[in-house]
């Protein structure tokens, strides 16, 4: 409710807000706390945002909107945000919560989904549900709201869209064509495997699946074994006080 409430309080603050500073690319709450450790919201106005502190290296799309929670903790409210570097620094979305030791990846967020894209990092993704799902280097998955059921709605893990990829990864990049084109190749280099590691994890989920079926169906057979037993036991606990009078 907390975190809620700065969300709604930082949308206000922007609407109420007429000075854009478009030397920056950003409009920030409070002004110019990015340079501060404390807590901060940011709203992308230029083509694209940059930030490099320390370690932690961020980029996201123009119209982006980010919260500085902590040192540790960011949170994405809508846009495009690409991790290329937040070693142990959590980043909060309204369907997931990721966190990665080292390497990049993307949360491209499609209004009513989210898309969690890994290109090589170690990724841990927490869904709001609280389930823990794996997502290999090269793989993505689409994540949407809580349903009826009190779960998160997500889609199957598959490899990463590399066309859809490359639009937005030529949106923020910094280098020079060249050298676009040169990590280009070697992404795809890195990924020529994919389809082959893509049919190894299809198998295993499906190994999973069956397995937990399978499991499932146990569950069901002894529960009806122990009915059966306890319906019988009480067969003959009725028949024996019947004749026993």
């Amino acid at each position: 409710m907390k975190k809620l409430l700065q969300v709604l309080l930082f949308v206000l603050a922007f609407q109420m807000e007429v000075r854009v500073r478009a030397s920056a690319g950003t409009l920030e709450q409070p002004v110019a706390c990015l340079k501060s450790s404390e807590s901060c919201a940011l709203h992308v106005v230029g083509p694209s945002f940059h930030l490099k502190q320390d370690e932690l290296e961020l980029h996201a799309v123009e119209g982006s909107t980010l919260m500085r929670l902590s040192q540790d903790s960011w949170r994405l409210v809508k846009g495009v945000l690409w991790v290329e570097e937040a070693p142990q620094v959590t980043v909060e979305t309204p369907f997931v919560t990721t966190k990665a030791n080292h390497g990049q990846y993307w949360l491209v967020d499609r209004g009513d989904r989210l898309i969690v894209r890994n290109i090589n990092a170690d990724l841990n993704v927490v869904l709001r549900d609280g389930k823990k799902l794996e997502v290999p280097a090269g793989f993505e998955f689409w994540v949407s709201g809580i349903n009826s059921n009190g779960k998160n709605e997500y889609g199957m893990i598959q490899t990463v869209d590399f066309k859809d990829h490359l639009v937005l990864w030529n949106k923020l990049f910094t280098g020079t064509k060249e050298q676009f084109k040169t990590e280009v190749a070697e992404l795809r280099e890195n990924w020529s495997d994919l389809g082959e590691r893509g049919g190894s994890l299809y198998e295993k989920i499906a190994l999973r699946q069956i397995a937990s079926i399978e499991e499932g169906h146990k569950k069901e057979a002894e529960k009806k074994r122990q009915a059966q037993a306890e319906r019988q036991k009480t067969r003959e606990l009725m028949f024996k006080r019947a004749f026993d009078r």
